[in-house]
């Protein structure tokens, strides 16, 4: 499970983008548009659904909310994760706030001095820095997913044995990642993406007030 919390909160596909331009292809796409895949982790089958739902302005800059929307068959495996980022999931160190709801638990808010406690760690695990090391295109092909047929560039990463291909066409740029104990799937995408945490969440005061 955390494995693919893993892979997922951190753009599904460890090895989607070329060395070259790694970094710089890790963008979110226009406000209201959300991509939805299946999720399969080992025997366990996931949806998950991405989206940008909304923007603020932060000292001046233009920032995003994204959201990332995990249900599994059991009601714990349910998760709700929002972020406030400048527009791409490596720039870890400048995420403003956080809010998670597990399951049926109360809605939390990392903000303030919880946030300046976890932003150095989150910027030293940023996984796309190790990952974009590692990967090689293979060429541009076409692929089917239950979403539809894409041409896609086709990605490999002998470090974590998987596959991945993304194309310009769809929200998020993933169309299909597959590794040795999971895969993933455009499913459908479209526009219209909103909160789904719909009540006010509660401050994180501290580590100790994580959902568990």
């Amino acid at each position: 499970m955390n494995k693919l919390l893993i892979l997922l909160l951190l753009g599904l596909a460890p090895s989607a983008w070329a060395q070259a331009n790694c970094l710089e292809q890790v963008k979110f796409p226009a406000q209201g548009r959300w991509a939805e895949y299946k999720a399969t982790f080992k025997a366990d089958l996931y949806t998950v659904r991405y989206g940008v739902i909304g923007r603020e302005s932060r000292g001046g800059k233009e920032m995003q909310w994204v959201e990332m929307r995990m249900e599994g068959a059991k009601k714990e495996h349910n998760l709700i994760y929002q972020a406030l980022v400048p527009g791409s999931l490596v720039d870890m160190a400048e995420v403003q706030e956080v809010v998670l709801k597990a399951g049926n638990q109360p809605a939390m808010k990392m903000s303030g001095e919880m946030m300046s406690m976890i932003r150095g760690q989150m910027e030293k695990q940023s996984f796309y820095g190790e990952v974009c090391k590692g990967v090689s295109l293979v060429g541009k092909e076409k692929i089917t997913v239950p979403a539809g047929s894409y041409e896609a560039l086709h990605f490999k990463s002998a470090e974590h044995a998987s596959d991945s291909w993304v194309s310009p066409e769809v929200p998020f740029s993933l169309v299909k990642s597959v590794g040795k104990d999971y895969q993933v799937e455009l499913v459908k995408h479209g526009d219209g993406a909103t909160s789904s945490i719909k009540e006010k969440p509660q401050e994180m005061k501290g580590m100790g007030g994580l959902p568990h």
